[in-house]
């Protein structure tokens, strides 16, 4: 499958002298079903960028987290949703109102998940979680990056064969 990020407009940071970041963080991609079973996992946002919009869950990557656990994590803070998490998918970025109301530019790394157990219930950042059928899903007032992420789904689950892996920091010996 090509590589199609979502990218920040081209001179937007030259706009914006007081722009923040980049923050980075992880969305979690997580859909139960097929064919027309299809449901994915998806959060209304209790907090700016895009209060009160349905997105995936997620968060910011803590420093010296890996990107896969930083998706499970955040799934399970948000959500209380069991995942394993199968691999990066796509990376956008964007500028949006922080918390304070300043720009910051966001990086967001997400990651495919196998769904393995729980029911969605809201928590932390997310007002509401559900699985939502994939039609039904296109319908909902959106982030701009569940958006363009969720128009690609199809697609990343036709093409994705992606298989858990894990490597280890330069010069430590696997266990």
């Amino acid at each position: 499958m090509p590589y199609r990020p979502t990218l920040v407009p081209l001179g937007v940071a030259s706009q914006h002298r007081r722009l923040r970041g980049p923050v980075v963080g992880v969305g979690a991609i997580v859909p139960r079903g097929s064919g027309d079973g299809l449901e994915i996992l998806l959060v209304r946002r209790r907090y700016p960028p895009f209060r009160g919009l349905w997105s995936l869950p997620g968060g910011h990557l803590e420093p010296g987290e890996p990107v896969l656990e930083a998706a499970r994590r955040e799934l399970l803070e948000e959500t209380g949703v069991e995942a394993e998490p199968l691999g990066v998918v796509h990376i956008h970025e964007l500028v949006a109102p922080g918390p304070l109301g300043e720009p910051e530019h966001y990086v967001i790394i997400d990651v495919l998940m196998r769904y393995l157990r729980g029911e969605p219930r809201g928590d932390s950042d997310a007002e509401e979680a559900r699985f939502v059928p994939y039609r039904e899903a296109l319908k909902l007032p959106l982030t701009p990056g569940a958006r363009v992420l969720l128009e690609m789904l199809p697609e990343i689950l036709d093409r994705c064969t992606l298989k858990p892996v894990r490597t280890e920091a330069l010069g430590q010996e696997p266990a």
